[in-house]
């Protein structure tokens, strides 16, 4: 029998009670007599009728990814209204086949051509259904946390807690992957110190290391080992309330509660949970007022023994502009740095990623690899997934010469068009500081002048604009960088030696 025809149809393993399987659909009533004046009840039941036909037309992963966290505001001859909680998701779900398929999901459930809208609200939070088209069975031993989210807490659970929601709250903007564990994280010299403190975290929360503050670099496990920790206190406890945002999302929050008048909601929501994870702290840089809320509520979950982490691309001291008293609190707990992986940790990190897509990469392939690679974890996921995918569409087995074929660009890099990154590498091993010292609010000699030269490099042999320039150094403005390029050109005409020094750097990077 087709699933369209059995009321008992299941959804990925899931069933859906008969009120939101599909043959309910046609039992909707009509236009002319149902949808006048609706409740939150029957919004979201209508958004449950919705969510069925998208099934139809989208896959999981679409659908987990973009209507996790949406709702429906309104629907009727004059529109139907559906909310989400950023811009970016509205742009999305405004191309071509996400409003394709809301428009034919939307004609089958409603019964009309009802102009479809998007709305942007920050403040969205989508309390968990007992069944929905996303939602995952609870398993029966070993409790697990939901790919997205944690399903809803049992009647007696929440009633216990006052009513409040349990988990993965729905007003987080990240989705838990269930893939970053600590059990599949590779542990080498540069992140084991940043491992051990959040297992730590995770075994006892509020405690030990609050606030937990972990920095580092794009692509080296920050998220693997924030997602990791909250899927352990889960495991340990699935009543642990989680909120895990974006730093953006929570500027976005306070500024809609500071326009719409609603401060006291937003500090309910972030101050009366058990786990604060924030990802990109930084982006409270030159925000002051955006800090002094952040302080209040830091001030008000480190006095409950709430737990309190943070991730950040740079350590507290070095957040441009970030109020003396934060940075003091930020250190309270524990900071620690994710670094670069060795060579030894990316043979590793490649063995690891190649197994799990099925197919365990040759040593002499890996080596090959990590000696090319060497920047982050992300560009060696990234590796292994075209060389496994290359070699799969064309029936051909993993050899060096076939990941120097594949991966040709990786490891010759053009000539003539270094990157940032070159110029941060050649620059920082040239006068031996770390790239955080160049990025940072320093101004003491041995930093500043190396950095003006590394300013002076990109204006000169990259397209880079004054201000994405300045950006690469700590979020300096335009002025800065003009300053440092004419001091450097007047040095270079004052001082051969120096003026050969420049040229050397120059030539090394255009080799």
């Amino acid at each position: 029998m087709h699933p369209d025809q059995d009321p008992s149809f299941e959804a990925d393993g899931v069933a859906l009670p008969e009120e939101l399987a599909p043959d309910a659909v046609r039992e909707s009533p009509s236009a002319d007599s149902a949808y006048s004046a609706r409740s939150d009840e029957a919004l979201a039941r209508q958004w449950d009728l919705l969510l069925v036909e998208l099934r139809k037309h989208l896959n999981r992963q679409q659908l987990e990814t973009w209507f996790r966290t949406a709702a429906l505001r309104s629907a009727g001859p004059e529109g139907i209204a559906i909310v989400v909680q950023n811009s970016f998701t509205s742009n999305w779900l405004r191309s071509a086949p996400y409003l394709g398929a809301l428009e034919a999901a939307a004609r089958t459930v409603f019964g009309g051509n009802w102009p479809i809208q998007i709305v942007v609200d920050p403040e969205l939070a989508v309390r968990g259904r007992a069944a929905t088209p996303m939602a995952n069975p609870a398993p029966t031993n070993k409790p697990e946390i939901a790919a997205t989210a944690v399903p809803a807490q049992p009647r007696a659970s929440r009633e216990a807690r006052g009513g409040q929601e349990a988990g993965l709250l729905w007003s987080s903007d990240v989705a838990l992957n269930p893939h970053y564990r600590f059990d599949n994280f590779v542990v080498g010299p540069c992140n084991r110190f940043a491992y051990a403190a959040a297992v730590g975290v995770s075994e006892s929360p509020g405690k030990s290391y609050n606030p937990f503050f972990l920095h580092g670099s794009v692509g080296l496990g920050k998220t693997h080992l924030l997602q990791s920790l909250c899927y352990s206190l889960l495991e340990r406890d699935p009543e642990t309330r989680i909120l895990y945002l974006s730093c953006e999302t929570f500027i976005n929050h306070f500024i809609s509660a500071l326009e719409n008048g609603d401060l006291q909601k937003f500090r309910n929501k972030y101050r009366n949970v058990d786990v604060l994870v924030v990802d990109d702290i930084h982006l409270l840089a030159n925000k002051e007022r955006t800090q002094e809320e952040f302080f209040h509520t830091f001030n008000t979950l480190y006095n409950a023994s709430k737990q309190i982490v943070l991730s950040s691309d740079s350590p507290p001291k070095e957040i441009p502009t970030l109020q003396d008293r934060l940075v003091s609190r930020f250190k309270w707990g524990l900071v620690t740095e994710i670094e670069k992986p060795c060579y030894e940790t990316r043979m590793a990190i490649l063995k690891r990623k190649s197994r799990e897509k099925g197919k365990e990469i040759p040593d002499s392939v890996a080596q090959l690899v990590a000696e090319h690679v060497d920047s982050n974890i992300r560009e060696l996921e990234g590796a292994v997934n075209r060389l496994l995918g290359y070699a799969s569409l064309n029936a051909l087995d993993v050899t060096p010469d076939l990941a120097r074929h594949v991966l040709r660009d990786v490891f010759l890099s053009p000539k003539g068009q270094p990157s940032m990154d070159d110029i941060l590498r050649l620059v920082t091993s040239h006068f031996q500081i770390k790239v955080t010292e160049l990025q940072s609010r320093r101004r003491t000699k041995a930093i500043a002048h190396p950095r003006q030269i590394a300013m002076y490099l990109a204006r000169t042999i990259t397209r880079h604009s004054l201000e994405e320039v300045g950006g690469f150094f700590g979020g300096r403005d335009h002025t800065t960088v003009l300053y440092a390029v004419e001091q450097i050109e007047k040095q270079m005409k004052a001082d051969d030696r120096f003026r050969a020094m420049i040229q050397g750097l120059l030539s090394q990077l255009q080799r």
